[in-house]
């Protein structure tokens, strides 16, 4: 009898401690959802201090591909680029800017060639970034390829604008860029078409909780008239910013673009041209 007595006694602990062990499990998983709801909240403006530095480390990776998806050539710039406010501005610097090219893509690239006039390079972010005079003292050879890295670096003020207006799982997109026409001097003409993003998830970044900020603009137009040169296509962009719940800044993003493109030159057979580029920008702190 005392047997079964003791037996019935610890299949009751046991039992019990099943069940406080499960309805603590609950009430974590409740606990949780509700956290998680409550950073699924609409975001305040934003917190962060636009005058203390903000500093990235951008790659930009170009791959020209024929029509069959094979790469032709890459070619790859990145550097040390900073963003930061002072009266009432935003100034950009760049440093230890670094550019190659390579045939070979399954590897890391190779240490690339030393851009030393752009060391210490600081300007206000301004439309003047579109204007062929901005590049003038730049090398003609790397001046199409840096102009493309330094207007990559605007893409982290798409984030900062978007977390403002931002509500989880709902469509936002800013008013000013809907079909938008950005004249590029000497270069192209790029319309902006059914530019839309989202606020598509919560991640977990740098040890910060993030809001995941999502966007793409798909078929945007574009083309060039230059002497002796027309070309006409379309670019795609898409891409993703993490961008802190806990003081607005953005810890990391990605950009992607595609470009397909007709190019025509005088007594030459028109050639069909497509452009991948991926860009990165991994915060440093």
């Amino acid at each position: 009898m005392r047997k079964r007595r003791g037996l019935f006694f610890i299949i009751q602990i046991v039992l019990a401690t099943l069940f406080l062990s499960l309805s603590f499990s609950c009430q974590k998983k409740i606990e949780e959802k509700k956290s998680i709801e409550d950073l699924l909240i609409k975001q305040p403006k934003l917190k962060f201090d636009e005058k203390v530095p903000q500093r990235y480390k951008i790659t930009s990776t170009l791959y020209n591909r024929d029509m069959e998806g094979n790469i032709v050539s890459t070619i790859q710039l990145s550097g040390k680029f900073t963003r930061y406010v002072e009266k009432g501005e935003v100034l950009c610097r760049w440093e230890d800017v670094k550019m190659v090219s390579s045939k070979e893509t399954s590897s890391e690239f190779p240490e690339g060639k030393s851009l030393d006039y752009l060391e210490d390079f600081l300007y206000p972010l301004s439309g003047k970034i579109l204007n062929e005079d901005f590049y003038k003292d730049f090398p003609e050879e790397e001046k199409t390829y840096v102009k493309t890295l330094i207007w990559d670096a605007p893409w982290i003020e798409v984030a900062y604008v978007s977390i403002d207006n931002a509500e989880y799982n709902k469509p936002f997109f800013s008013s000013d860029l809907e079909n938008k026409k950005i004249d590029i001097q000497n270069f192209a003409l790029l319309k902006i078409k059914n530019l839309k993003g989202s606020w598509s998830g919560v991640a977990k970044k740098n040890g910060e909780v993030c809001a995941l900020i999502e966007f793409k603009a798909l078929s945007n137009p574009i083309e060039t008239k230059l002497e002796g040169l027309s070309v006409k296509g379309r670019t795609c962009s898409w891409g993703s910013f993490w961008v802190s719940l806990e003081d607005h800044e953005v810890e990391y993003a990605q950009v992607n673009e595609d470009v397909i493109m007709e190019m025509t030159l005088p007594n030459f057979p028109k050639q069909i041209l497509n452009m991948q580029r991926e860009v990165e920008f991994q915060k440093i702190r």
